[in-house]
């Protein structure tokens, strides 16, 4: 590993649904050495920095992004890397969940991929090193548990498990279609992270990781320099499963 330290150049990275855990995460992190393009329908937590710009859009409508795109095009003209975060949190269970809250989720977690991805690859098709990174989940790969739900209103609902399991799929033939351009597509999918649960939460959900703990969100964002790390660039297709075991038992 020693190796990939300071194997990543400088890129132009577009980051979508910039303002959530992960996402502001991101900005924060990946502007320290690169021009970050936020977007998000809000802009909460990111801070400006010299090397952040932020957009506002609904990244589930294609009219409204192509706008921000032409923003975009005059002013950096390329994109290296766009990292696709947004999300729709729906946290129902199947008998309170009903088709429009069903229909809204898998607009805004499934539309939005293929909304950026078709948007931006002019932009993309200019950089010579171009990147995808989508965000599963494990929840794309197994069920979610109820037993470990004690908040009887938050539960992991149907629509993000297959939400999920989509932008895989998704990642897989992209990365396969788009490898014309010399686009690499890959997928992370993170298991629970640390957000201020209840400890009753934590614990139950503890018990069912190997590791016997929740991720830390920095663990996320270096699985994410990871795979943009230029001696990565035979990694392709690739769904990146980071969740201390927790899909293996």
């Amino acid at each position: 590993m020693n190796q990939l330290r300071g194997a990543m150049s400088k890129k132009t990275i577009l980051i979508t649904g910039s303002e959530g855990l992960l996402g502001s995460e991101l900005v924060k992190e990946l502007s320290k050495k690169n021009l970050v393009i936020s977007i998000d329908l809000k802009q909460k937590k990111s801070k400006k920095s010299l090397n952040t710009f932020f957009y506002k859009a609904d990244v589930s409508e294609y009219k409204k992004l192509v706008k921000v795109k032409n923003s975009i095009k005059k002013k950096f003209n390329k994109i290296d890397v766009i990292i696709n975060c947004a999300i729709n949190q729906n946290f129902k269970t199947f008998e309170d969940q009903n088709s429009n809250d069903f229909s809204k989720s898998l607009k805004v977690n499934v539309l939005s991929i293929f909304n950026t991805t078709k948007c931006f690859l002019e932009l993309l098709k200019k950089s010579k090193s171009p990147d995808i990174i989508n965000f599963g989940s494990i929840y794309g790969i197994v069920s979610g548990d109820p037993k470990i739900y004690i908040n009887k209103k938050r539960f992991t609902s149907d629509v993000y498990g297959a939400s999920k399991a989509a932008i895989i799929q998704l990642t897989k033939y992209y990365s396969v279609h788009l490898e014309k351009y010399k686009i690499r597509v890959n997928c992370l999918s993170p298991g629970g992270v640390k957000d201020n649960q209840s400890k009753k939460f934590m614990s139950n959900y503890s018990k069912k990781v190997p590791i016997g703990r929740m991720a830390d969100k920095k663990e996320i964002i270096e699985a994410v320099k990871f795979l943009l790390n230029d001696k990565c660039r035979y990694i392709n297709g690739h769904n990146l499963v980071i969740d201390g075991g927790f899909t293996v038992i």
